[in-house]
């Protein structure tokens, strides 16, 4: 904290001595003087050194108001004003052949000037205290009557009862007189009123007391001597004049001469002093009474009125001044009371009261923070409580409000302080500017202990921002990191980077070994990362089996890549977990961005467009485009962002939107595929193949949108929808040949399977459209079995069969379903893949594969079927091994509604005649 000036020392106000004021005061007391000196021994100069001193005074007093800028000037510039008018009447006096204090010509014109001082200097002295509270003021103004009316009381008992008899004055003379006699006590009166008022320690308002109390002291001996022609000369008769500019002058010059004019910070002399002043107002009660004594024997009845008057006015005024003493009383009393009844509140408070004086000393302290701050309180400055750069703060704070008192500092309200244990101590402050309440005229600090608090704060940021499985920052936090980096590129651009990491088929390892392996995977994971990332980089854990690196700031472009290529290959190696080492692989997506990201070249220009828009959700999103592209093409890779990937998802985005409005209007098409008794090659069947009449594209097949559909969820409403449609021609189609009856094969997907009202909405559905059960065939692939210990799906399948609907296994053969699956699940019908059929008529191996397959389904009890015969020798072939049915070009293509129609009303072998003898072979 900055040293402050002694209080002592009439010239320091600021931290720092002001060396140009310095030489300004001495110049001034230098002037001062020798004007003075030169006047008493040099008689022939005594005009011009004269006029000099109080030139003197008045340039300080000009100096001082610029210098200092009192708020307001007012009362100053009058001052400086009456000082003006003071010299004039001096000049024009030794003109007429006076000199300063007598031995000139009475009255004259110079005494009309110097009356006209009194209005000035009475109203600056009112400009003084006119900003004073009101409970000072009154009193003040109580006290400076009394005085003023017991010096007039004096004046007119000692100098105008003796010469009341004297018919050598003229009337006139004896009005300037008397305008002397009265004038200066009155001037004395209201300056005495500035340290009455609280002003104590003020060195200007002392000057100016001086300064009156020397012009007081001269006109008093100078009206004197006109009274009494035969008095002697005193020694120094204008000492009194010339203090009376020497200290005016002066006042002005001090810096403290701006506080003047402000309210008063210190007590009234009344508080300060009572004793004394109470024996002054004694002093001046008694004056009257005293002087009606003295002269009852040569006053006249007037004289005699006139005392008596000042008698009644004095009683009056200290009446009316006890009066306000005992109402103050009242108000100290009662506030004393308040502060009690305070204390005894705040006594067991939690929260830390302090108060502080404008200048930033410890003037009252509560009971806890006596506990908290222990000895190191005392009467200190306040900033000594604080540490680091809050001490500074606050010192600052107060040191505004010391030099200027109407200035409003910024305080500051999150702090540290130091405790009596030394404990570094975390606080809310709150500070209360109450200088202009009497009863407290301070600064009040509150200071609640918040370390536990903010403890918890921080405790709980940590978790909001940090995954509690990897101990990595989450999504929140890492978009908190991209914003900071954002505003960081902003000023110094470069390149940076964001790579988007997903594991591939992590589903597998939560369904086959368990979440417990799976969070081991996950950790594991993460670790490897941090291995292979530089320390600059952060990684987080976004949710599930998704992460993300963002690589620093300024990262170079090729590095960018090649932490990428070595992130790509550090899970080629296996991740040790409980159940042994795992080998997980992983899709990354890489982003660039800034201006820097890449060299832009002819030939690189597509595919090394990044991303300009550093804003964190469009970087994510860009990063996750690039990863699902490593993932469409083969996963375990990874794929740099660009502008087309962007394209692409506007278009899926719009084919989903294309897709919802579609459901919504239930514009689907369904396509049927004959289904045949290989043996008399005749249609019992049909399989339901959906399609999608896109406005714009035209009609789509289901490998463009259905993929699409699983990833939205659309495979739900589409599924119930194909499910209705299907079963509704079904039944028309019965209608037509009622037996055996068309059946009616359709697909389910695994999230249909999954979905805990799929049993239900089957049941809605035959009981809806009045198909018969038997008739529905519902076909699953062999991902819908992977784990045969799914208790749901088996479940689901079972109420599937137990409501009469047969379940076929699509796609039979092709690896992802066990054996153990066909016994655990009730599987009714196994359709061999279409890669089995395709090469029975080149391989021997296949023809003994397919049979292996035949005879398993037969030796379960389960019909089969074979997909994908597209020519007579296939048919031949799966004819010989036993095959009940088939389905595939040979036998038609998937045809609309119409021409299924004709198909199934025809009933004819399909085909019509053996391929190899038609025509056209």
């Amino acid at each position: 904290m900055t040293s402050r000036p002694s209080r002592t020392d009439p010239i320091a106000s600021t931290a720092r001595p002001d060396r140009v004021l310095r030489g300004l005061v001495a110049a001034f007391l230098v002037i001062s003087a020798a004007a003075f000196g030169c006047y008493e021994l040099l008689p022939a100069g005594q005009m011009a050194s004269w006029a000099v001193l109080g030139i003197a005074a008045l340039a300080a007093v000009v100096v001082g108001v610029m210098r200092h800028k009192p708020d307001p000037a007012l009362p100053w510039v009058l001052l400086g004003v009456s000082l003006a008018i003071e010299i004039i009447a001096d000049l024009v006096y030794q003109s007429l052949g006076g000199s300063i204090g007598g031995d000139g010509p009475f009255p004259s014109a110079a005494d009309a000037i110097y009356v006209a001082v009194y209005p000035v200097m009475i109203y600056a002295l009112l400009g003084f205290v006119r900003r004073d509270p009101p409970e000072y003021s009154r009193g003040t103004l109580l006290d400076v009557l009394i005085v003023a009316v017991g010096f007039g009381a004096l004046s007119w008992g000692v100098f105008s009862v003796p010469v009341t008899p004297l018919p050598q004055l003229s009337v006139l003379a004896m009005t300037i007189l008397f305008a002397y006699l009265l004038g200066d006590p009155l001037v004395f009166a209201l300056t005495l009123q500035l340290p009455l008022s609280g002003r104590l320690r003020s060195w200007p308002v002392w000057l100016l007391l001086l300064g009156a109390l020397g012009s007081l002291y001269s006109d008093t001996y100078f009206a004197l001597t006109e009274l009494h022609p035969d008095w002697p000369s005193a020694p120094g008769e204008i000492i009194g004049y010339a203090a009376f500019y020497i200290t005016w002058g002066l006042a002005a010059l001090l810096p403290a001469m701006a506080k003047v004019v402000q309210p008063p910070a210190g007590r009234p002399w009344a508080l300060v002093a009572p004793r004394t002043w109470i024996a002054l107002l004694c002093c001046a009660a008694l004056i009257s009474p005293v002087l009606l004594l003295v002269n009852a024997y040569r006053s006249t009845p007037r004289d005699t009125q006139v005392l008596v008057g000042c008698c009644i006015t004095i009683f009056l005024l200290v009446f009316a001044r006890l009066v306000q003493a005992m109402r103050a009383w009242q108000r100290t009393s009662l506030r004393r009371e308040a502060q009690a009844y305070l204390h005894t509140l705040i006594a067991d408070a939690q929260d830390s009261i302090i108060v502080a004086s404008p200048r930033g000393e410890v003037r009252f302290s509560s009971h806890s923070a006596q506990r908290l701050f222990g000895a190191r309180l005392g009467r200190g400055p306040v900033s000594g409580l604080f540490t680091g750069g809050d001490r500074d703060r606050v010192a600052h704070c107060f040191d505004e409000l010391d030099d200027d008192p109407h200035a409003a500092p910024r305080w500051p309200t999150a702090v540290h302080v130091r405790s009596a244990d030394e404990r570094i101590v975390r606080a809310e402050a709150r500070w209360s500017d109450l200088r202009e309440d009497p009863a407290v005229r301070g600064i009040a600090l509150t200071l609640r202990d918040v370390t536990e608090e903010r403890r918890l704060e921080d405790e709980l940021r940590k978790q909001a921002l940090t995954d509690p499985l990897t101990g990595l920052m989450n999504r929140q936090a890492l978009q908190l990191l991209m914003l900071r980096d954002q505003n960081a590129a902003a000023e110094d651009p470069g390149a940076g980077g964001l790579l988007m990491i997903d594991l591939d088929d992590f589903k597998e390892v939560n369904d086959t070994l368990g979440h417990p392996i799976g969070d081991e995977v996950l950790v594991a994971f993460a670790g490897r990362i941090l291995e292979h990332v530089r320390a600059e980089d952060a990684v987080a854990r976004l949710g599930g089996d998704e992460f993300a690196v963002l690589m620093a700031h300024r990262s170079d472009p090729s590095m960018l890549e090649a932490v990428a290529q070595r992130l790509g290959e550090a899970f080629d190696e296996p991740l040790e977990t409980s159940a042994g080492p795992l080998r997980v692989a992983a899709s990354l997506g890489l982003v660039a961005f800034g201006p820097a990201a890449y060299p832009e070249t002819p030939d690189e220009a597509q595919a090394q467009e990044a991303d300009r828009d550093t804003d964190p959700d469009a970087l994510m999103r860009a990063a996750d485009l690039a990863m699902y592209a490593a993932k469409a093409e083969g996963k375990h890779r990874w794929r740099r962002y660009h502008a087309g990937l962007l394209d692409q998802a506007v278009r899926r985005s719009e084919l989903r939107a294309a897709l919802d409005e579609t459901l919504a209007q239930g514009a689907l098409a369904v396509w049927y595929q004959p289904i045949v008794h290989l043996d008399t090659r005749q249609v019992f069947g049909f399989e339901a193949l959906v399609r999608w009449p896109h406005p714009t594209l035209g009609l789509l097949g289901p490998d463009v949108f259905i993929p699409l559909a699983e990833e939205t969820g659309q495979i739900l409403e589409l599924g119930r929808q194909v499910l209705r449609i299907a079963a509704k021609q079904a039944v028309a189609w019965s209608a037509l040949r009622p037996v055996p009856g068309c059946s009616i094969n359709v697909n389910v997907s695994v999230r249909q399977l999954r979905e805990e009202g799929f049993v239900e909405a089957v049941r809605d559905v035959v009981a809806e459209v009045g198909i018969e059960p038997r008739h529905l065939v519902l076909e699953v692939t062999e991902t819908a079995l992977l784990d045969h210990d799914d208790v749901e799906v088996r479940e689901r399948l079972q109420h599937l069969r137990d409501l009469g609907v047969a379940i076929a296994l699509d796609d039979f053969g092709t690896g992802y379903a066990s054996l153990i699956s066909l016994h655990d699940m009730p599987i009714d019908i196994i359709k061999v893949d279409k890669s089995f059929t395709s090469r029975l008529t080149t391989s021997d191996r296949m023809r003994r594969l397919v049979r292996g397959l035949l005879a398993i389904g037969e030796a379960m009890g389960i019909h089969t079927m074979a997909e994908g015969v597209e020519s007579w020798e296939q048919h031949e072939q799966l004819l010989a091994l036993g095959t009940r049915a088939g389905q595939g070009f040979l036998y038609g293509r998937p045809l609309t509604p119409a021409d299924a129609s004709t198909v199934w009303v025809a009933h004819r072998p399909l085909p019509v005649e053996d391929p190899r003898t038609s025509p056209d072979a």
